[in-house]
């Protein structure tokens, strides 16, 4: 199995299954679910590829994420990731590099612009989105739903995969790998696998829908391909080596070089776990 974890129901690729917690129900290539329980077996897949998905993910549950992806990868298969390049996107701030900032609001034209080049670079680490919920402490209002909430670089992507059992992790230059798959950039399906930074403008040109209106996207088309993004991407290439599971040794968030744990404190809160139970919230 080739599998994309985190495509959006809107992709698809000849060969290829996608997981996404936006699909309505498992049908065809398309698996409905989330990255921290994949229903999945054990060594299933033969290729993975997840393009700008982990950074949506807590960084309290990173490892148990890469942990899942490693358990249902085969021994040697591959995984190819994206996200945004965290060095390059906080090099560009300290320089106050504004046209880099200029491209990289062409790659996406949501980056919010109204606080200056900080407020764009913030973007990258913490963005709105509709994958986590954000409440109240009294589990009583709505806050926020947020995207993006953590950003790596190379070296904490590199420490964070061999960690969870993978091997030669390189870093890849765009569309570029032994793997034929990954050298098609993401583009339009039935279009020439040629890139376009896929922005507004893009879309108008092309007479294609891509609008957001009453909480739900309004989409005309489908993507297909793999690599997107150059400007702002860390592309990184990996194989499986061992499957290890999370156990109270080597659990990150209860190491003692990080501030962690912290994160559970509340949950020595007695009035809070009732609260949970009552909800039926899962500790």
């Amino acid at each position: 199995m080739k599998l994309n974890l985190g495509a959006g129901p809107n992709w698809e690729n000849e060969g290829w299954h996608i997981l996404d917690h936006k699909v309505e129900k498992n049908s065809g290539f398309k698996i409905k679910g989330n990255l921290n329980k994949i229903n999945l077996k054990q060594n299933s897949c033969d290729l993975i590829f997840i393009s700008h998905t982990l950074e949506h993910i807590p960084h309290i549950q990173i490892q148990n994420v890469l942990t899942e992806i490693n358990r249902i990868m085969k021994k040697e298969a591959t995984i190819r990731i994206l996200i945004p390049n965290l060095y390059d996107i906080a090099k560009a701030y300290v320089n106050n590099d504004s046209k880099f900032f200029k491209k990289a609001i062409d790659e996406d034209h949501s980056i919010r612009k109204d606080l200056g080049l900080g407020g764009m670079f913030m973007n990258f680490i913490v963005s709105p989105g509709q994958d986590t919920i954000l409440l109240d402490r009294n589990l009583n209002k709505f806050i926020a739903g947020y995207a993006h909430l953590y950003s790596y670089d190379f070296k904490m992507m590199k420490i964070l995969l061999s960690k969870c059992g993978f091997k030669n992790i390189t870093k890849k230059k765009f569309c570029q790998s032994k793997i034929k798959d990954f050298n098609t950039p993401c583009h339009i399906l039935g279009k020439k696998p040629i890139y376009k930074n896929l922005n507004n403008k893009f879309y108008k040109k092309n007479n294609l829908i891509h609008e957001y209106k009453n909480g739900k996207y309004k989409i005309n088309f489908k993507f297909t391909g793999f690599d997107k993004d150059p400007l702002t991407s860390l592309i990184i290439e990996a194989k499986k080596n061992l499957y290890y599971p999370i156990n109270k040794k080597n659990n990150i968030n209860f190491s003692k070089n990080n501030y962690n744990n912290y994160a559970f404190s509340l949950l020595h809160n007695k009035k809070l776990r009732s609260k949970f139970n009552q909800k039926k919230i899962k500790i």
